[in-house]
């Protein structure tokens, strides 16, 4: 079976110590079995560090993190000690795949790259060629039929991608257009009201509470046409990653409007940076699309809630 990717998917690297928000911090890194297993037989002072930090918790074994919830394996360069002494193919599955992200149907495996991660973030905004999926690999399992309802998905989703990638429009009009193709319906909710109903999801960082608050402030609109393409791209990663998984034509809907809404909020949340400042940089869209990502799309729970939301 072929293994799809973006075209920007193979410029990853992770950048390491020189991260500014390393995945090592805050994260519960839990660990899969077959690692558990070499921690148990891992020998010198590393294998006793690292079984005297694991933890049981109800989803599982992960490292007890230290003060500031940074892991204990973290170095004060900002390295893993376990990739140091072991290699990489001695730390747990999550750390290896992070940021990548997977769709799964009967003909194909898709990876991305998530936009919780700073460096994932840069590349995939920056792009200025259109995006493209490309075969990467391949992997063991045997390629099958699509069933009718991943045709659905996978037709209907590239139709968005041409609608979202015609450049003779504006961002804002493609994305209209792009929920009148699924006859999406976005809620009539004002700036206001959404700022309201993402800071009474689960919250990461307490600081992206008083972000959003930006919203619930009066400001005239700042002009970030500029940053058109990378909306684009900010859609389209949001359309490939979340409608892969939808059940039905109205999910797909409900998820196609809840990829709008990612873009509507850190829009605006730009809009509120250059308004409120006199500047928003490239840096700062992509600081926002970070701090969304990592509050919105790494907890199932506040990404249920949201396309629920589309639902009704």
């Amino acid at each position: 079976m072929k293994i799809y990717a973006p075209n920007y998917y193979e410029k990853f690297r992770c950048i390491a110590g020189a991260c500014r928000h390393s995945c090592c911090i805050g994260w519960d890194v839990y660990i899969d079995e077959e690692t558990l297993e070499k921690y148990a037989a891992m020998e010198g002072e590393i294998g006793e560090r690292v079984r005297a930090h694991l933890a049981e918790k109800a989803d599982g074994t992960c490292f007890e993190m230290c003060e500031g919830g940074i892991c204990p394996m973290l170095n004060s360069c900002g390295l893993c000690d376990i990739i140091i002494e072991k290699g990489e193919e001695n730390i747990s599955e999550i750390c290896r795949e992070h940021p990548r992200f997977y769709n799964t149907f009967s003909d194909r495996t898709e990876v991305g790259l998530g936009l919780s991660c700073e460096e994932a973030a840069r590349i995939i905004l920056s792009q200025e060629e259109k995006t493209e999926l490309t075969v990467i690999g391949e992997d063991e399992a045997e390629e099958e039929d699509l069933w009718e309802e991943e045709s659905y998905i996978l037709c209907r989703r590239e139709a968005l991608f041409r609608i979202l990638q015609e450049r003779s429009n504006g961002i804002s009009e493609r994305a209209e257009k792009m929920l009148a193709a699924v006859d999406a319906r976005f809620p009539a909710k004002s700036l206001r009201e959404w700022a309201g109903i993402l800071q009474g999801l689960e919250i990461l960082d307490p600081e992206w509470k008083e972000t959003l608050g930006t919203l619930c402030i009066p400001f005239i609109d700042g002009d970030v046409r500029e940053f058109d393409t990378a909306f684009e791209k900010l859609l389209v990663y949001f359309i490939y990653r979340h409608t892969a998984e939808a059940v039905d034509e109205e999910d797909f809907a409900a998820r196609t409007a809840f990829a709008c809404l990612g873009f509507k909020v850190i829009r605006a949340l730009c809009e509120a940076k250059k308004s409120q400042s006199g500047e928003c940089t490239f840096a700062d869209l992509c600081d926002f699309a970070r701090r969304y990502s990592a509050e919105i799309e790494y907890s199932p729970e506040n990404t249920d809630t949201l396309i629920g939301l589309m639902h009704e």
